[in-house]
């Protein structure tokens, strides 16, 4: 199994704990109706009093209590997207150096294609290997890792939501269009639209509200997968790194709709609020490509390419020594047949 491959399977299994997280765990006892801590609390307690905090002492007093605790989770995820940005932009930028090796090294994996047009499992290693070597790889997998420190801090802001949802304090909360920001309830999964289903049943006021953040969800994701893929190399549709890594776009994003459909509605909005500033920051990044390009180092992917090249030259001048010196003796053996014919 390739390397690409593993952290693939890697990044479903974390999709999948989050299934797991965000379904089938609550934060609180069913019997007493007790919140109970959990291994996220360390990171849910400060959301939570921040949640708290905007919403007590800073909207409240201000604007007063309509829709304060939907604005409050709007600051919380802001902040918190304000405060990853240095590490969003610098990744963005490692991408954008990813795209201008990649023009460098076509060539070399055009040749590479064409040499090994029989073989695609050496095929995809060669090519593998030089762009491992070119520092590719690493940059292209990098685009997951936002993906991946985002999760934890929405499985803590989950469980700062059923805190809150335990203590009374966001029960029956309104944000404009949605009633109530505490549902749907942590422990009904999606059966609070599953069950007798019927199309009548979307249009009713308690049903249609909590679905408009989800279908914003899918709109912002695919949104960030477009303009995400234009800050990435692109690469060769044989590249099984380039069509898994496309694939699983489309199941992230599928996961994540599921996930909104079953989790209270402020999560749903926090999740929103952060795929819109993070789509925003995608499309200031696309906007400073080419100022970001004049200023990259790129003499290290040029040696690879250049080494790449001599080898490819080495390799067709022994083939080309070998054909010659296998042909030779066959010349001697039809000159001398060629005397003996005369004789």
């Amino acid at each position: 199994m390739t390397r690409s491959k593993k952290r693939i399977l890697i990044l479903l299994l974390v999709l999948v704990l989050a299934a797991i997280l965000l379904s089938g765990c609550g934060g609180v006892d069913p019997e007493t109706g007790a919140y109970k801590p959990g291994i996220f609390e360390p990171l849910a307690a400060p959301l939570r009093a921040l949640i708290v905090f905007f919403h007590d002492k800073l909207l409240v007093p201000l604007f007063g209590e309509p829709n304060a605790w939907g604005w409050s989770i709007i600051l919380v995820a802001l902040l918190i997207r304000l405060l990853l940005l240095p590490l969003g932009i610098k990744q963005m930028r490692s991408m954008k150096e990813a795209q201008a090796k990649m023009k460098i090294l076509q060539p070399e994996l055009d040749k590479i294609k064409k040499k090994y047009a029989h073989d695609k499992k050496k095929q995809q290693e060669e090519q593998m290997k030089l762009q491992q070597d070119a520092g590719i790889m690493k940059a292209q997998m990098a685009g997951c890792l936002p993906t991946l420190l985002q999760m934890p801090i929405l499985f803590a802001f989950y469980y700062a939501l059923i805190g809150l949802a335990a203590q009374g304090r966001i029960d029956n909360a309104a944000w404009y269009f949605i009633p109530d920001i505490s549902r749907p309830e942590y422990r009904q999964g999606m059966s609070w639209l599953t069950q007798d289903f019927t199309l009548q049943k979307l249009m009713q006021p308690d049903i249609w509200p909590y679905l408009v953040l989800p279908a914003l969800l899918a709109i912002t994701q695919f949104a960030m997968t477009k303009y995400t893929q234009q800050a990435q190399p692109k690469q060769d549709d044989s590249n099984p790194a380039a069509g898994m890594m496309g694939s699983m776009t489309w199941i992230m994003t599928l996961m994540f709709v599921w996930f909104a459909l079953q989790v209270p509605a402020g999560l749903s909005l926090y999740w929103v609020v952060s795929n819109t500033f993070a789509l925003a920051q995608q499309l200031y990044v696309n906007r400073q490509a080419h100022k970001w390009e004049g200023q990259l180092k790129l003499d290290g992917v040029k040696a690879v390419a250049s080494k790449s090249a001599s080898e490819t030259i080495e390799d067709a001048e022994f083939k080309d020594a070998s054909s010659k010196s296998s042909a030779a003796p066959a010349k001697s053996t039809q000159a001398k047949r060629k005397r003996r014919r005369k004789r």
